[in-house]
C-alpha cells in the first residue's frame, strides 16, 4: 500500500517519507509473524461483537426483549465509539502503537467479564457502550502497525488478512463458542472471549513491535517501539486537515466504509437468528453456520488483495485497481443482497448471502490502503481513525434499524423469514449506493497530489 521504489507514471511521485528514504527491508518471517499477531487482535475484536449475535435468541427469551430492544443493545456499542475514535484521532500519531493496542485489547477482555457474573439487559447496554468506545480506535492502530512492516504496493494482502479476522473468528471459533454456550449457558460465551483476549495480550507483550516503515510515528515513539528508521528530513510534516477531509477519496472512503460497516453490524447481530428463526435450523446449527457467508469474504479478500498488489507493482493505476474495481465489487454485492426476497428454500438464500457479503466486504482489502495513500505518513493513524469514526457515526443505527424492520414484519403477520429478507434487501441497497459513490468520488493519485501540495504550502508558511 506507499512504494519505496520510484512509482510508475500513473502514480504521483510524492516526496513523502517513504519515497525519500529507503528503509531496510524487514525480515519476511518477522513481518508475517507480526501481521498474524495483528490478525489475532482483529479476530478478538470481532468475536467481542459476534458473541452477541450467537446468544441473541437466548438473551431475548431469557431477558424478555423484543427484536428492536435487542438491536438497541447491539447499537449501543456505537454510541460512544465514534466519539472515542474522534478523540483518539487527536493523539493517535503521538502514541506508541504496541502499547496502545495492548491496552485496548486488555480493556475489551475485561469488559466481557461482568456479563458472566451479573447478566442483565442494563449491564449488557453499559458494557456494550464501553466496549464500543474501547474498540473504536483499534482498526487504525492495527492497520498502522501492519503497514509499518510493508511498503505501499504490498499492503493490499496484509490489509485483506487483517480484515479476515472477522471471518476466521466466525468460521473457526463461532462453532466452538456455540458448543460452550449450549453446554454452560449463554454467559459462558462472554467468559470464553475474555480468556482469548488475555492470552493474546500476554503474547503481544513479548512479540509485538513495529517495523521499518513506521515513519508515521514521531521520532521518540519510534525509538520507544524499537523501529529501525533512518533520519528523514520530511518526517513529521503534516497537511492541513481540510485538505484531506474534503477530498473525494476521503469522502468516498467514509461513505463506503459506513455502508459496509452497517451490513457487517447487521450480520453480526442477526445472522444466527435468521438461520434459526428464518430458515429453521437448530440453535447449535445456526451458530455453527454463522461463519458460512464469510467463506466467500475470505476468498474475495485474498484474491482482491493479492491481485491488486500485483497490479500496482506492475504499474496499474490505484484509481482503477482500488476505487473503480472496489466500488464495482461492493455494488455487485449489494445487488446480490437486494435479490434475496426473490429467493426461496435454503440453498439459494444461502448462496446469495455468501456472494453478497463476500463481494461487499472484499473492499476492506483496499479502502484503508486507498486513504493511507493520500495522507502524509505523520498523519496516517489519526486520519484512518477519523475516517472510521465518521463511518461509525453513520453505521451505528444498522442493528436497531434491522430490529425495527423485524418487529414491523412480525406485527404485520409476515413469516420470520420475510422480515429478515427485508433487512438484507435494505442492506443491499445501502451497499450498492456506497459502492457507486466510492467509484465516482475516490481518486488517490489526484488527491495525493492535492494533499502533498497543501502540505508543502503549509510547511512553507510555517518556515
Amino acid at each position: 500500500m506507499v512504494s519505496e521504489r520510484v512509482p510508475p507514471q500513473s502514480e504521483p511521485a510524492l516526496p513523502s517519507a517513504e519515497a525519500v528514504s529507503a528503509p531496510p527491508r524487514p525480515s519476511r518471517f518477522v513481518a508475517w509473524t507480526i501481521t498474524l499477531m495483528l490478525l489475532g487482535s482483529t479476530l478478538i475484536a470481532y468475536l467481542d461483537k459476534a458473541i452477541l449475535g450467537l446468544v441473541a435468541q437466548d438473551v431475548m427469551a431469557d431477558l424478555g426483549l423484543t427484536a428492536a430492544q435487542f438491536g438497541a443493545i447491539s447499537t449501543a456499542a456505537g454510541i460512544l465509539g465514534p466519539v472515542a475514535a474522534l478523540l483518539f484521532a487527536t493523539v493517535a500519531d503521538r502514541l506508541p502503537l504496541k502499547g496502545t493496542l495492548l491496552v485496548l485489547v486488555l480493556v475489551w477482555s475485561l469488559l466481557q467479564l461482568p456479563i458472566f457474573f451479573f447478566a442483565s439487559a442494563g449491564l449488557l447496554i453499559v458494557t456494550r457502550i464501553l466496549l464500543g468506545a474501547g474498540e473504536a480506535p483499534a482498526g487504525s492502530v492495527m492497520h498502522s502497525a501492519a503497514y509499518s512492516w510493508w511498503p505501499n504496493e504490498r499492503r493490499g494482502l496484509p490489509a485483506a488478512l487483517l480484515t479476515t479476522g472477522a471471518s476466521f473468528g466466525k468460521l473457526i471459533f463461532a462453532p466452538i463458542l456455540v458448543v460452550i454456550i449450549a453446554a454452560f449457558g449463554w454467559q459462558s460465551g462472554f467468559l470464553s472471549v475474555a480468556i482469548m483476549g488475555f492470552v493474546w495480550c500476554v503474547a503481544w507483550a513479548f512479540i509485538g513491535k513495529v517495523g521499518p516503515y513506521a515513519d508515521q510515528l514521531p521520532t521518540r515513539a519510534r525509538a520507544t517501539e524499537g523501529a529501525e528508521t533512518p533520519d528523514d528530513p520530511t518526517a513529521g510534516k503534516r497537511a492541513p486537515l481540510g485538505s484531506i477531509v474534503f477530498t473525494g477519496t476521503f469522502v468516498g472512503y467514509v461513505v463506503l466504509s459506513a455502508a459496509v460497516a452497517m451490513i457487517v453490524g447487521i450480520v453480526m447481530t442477526w445472522l444466527p437468528s435468521y438461520f434459526e428463526a428464518g430458515l429453521g435450523f437448530s440453535a447449535v446449527t445456526a451458530g455453527s453456520l454463522f461463519g458460512v457467508p464469510s467463506i466467500t469474504s475470505v476468498i474475495f479478500l485474498f484474491l482482491y488483495g493479492a491481485l491488486g498488489d500485483r497490479a500496482l507493482k506492475n504499474g496499474a493505476s490505484a484509481r482503477v485497481v482500488r476505487t473503480l474495481i472496489g466500488g464495482g465489487l461492493a455494488a455487485a454485492g449489494g445487488l446480490c443482497l437486494m435479490t434475496l426476497p426473490l429467493a426461496s428454500g435454503v440453498a439459494v438464500p444461502m448462496a446469495l448471502l455468501m456472494l453478497g457479503y463476500g463481494l461487499s466486504t472484499s473492499i476492506y482489502a483496499i479502502v484503508n490502503p486507498t486513504l493511507a495513500q493520500i495522507v502524509p505518513p505523520a498523519q496516517r493513524t489519526g486520519m484512518l481513525t477519523l475516517g472510521l469514526a465518521l463511518a461509525g457515526l453513520i453505521a451505528v443505527a444498522g442493528p436497531t434499524l434491522a430490529g425495527v424492520v423485524l418487529d414491523a414484519a412480525a406485527a404485520a403477520g409476515a413469516p420470520p423469514a420475510e422480515g429478515y429478507t427485508q433487512v438484507f434487501m435494505l442492506s443491499g441497497i445501502i451497499v450498492l449506493v456506497g459502492g457507486v459513490l466510492f467509484a465516482l468520488l475516490a481518486n488517490p493519485e489526484r488527491d495525493a497530489l492535492k494533499v502533498e501540495a497543501a502540505r508543502a504550502a503549509f510547511a512553507a508558511d510555517k518556515s
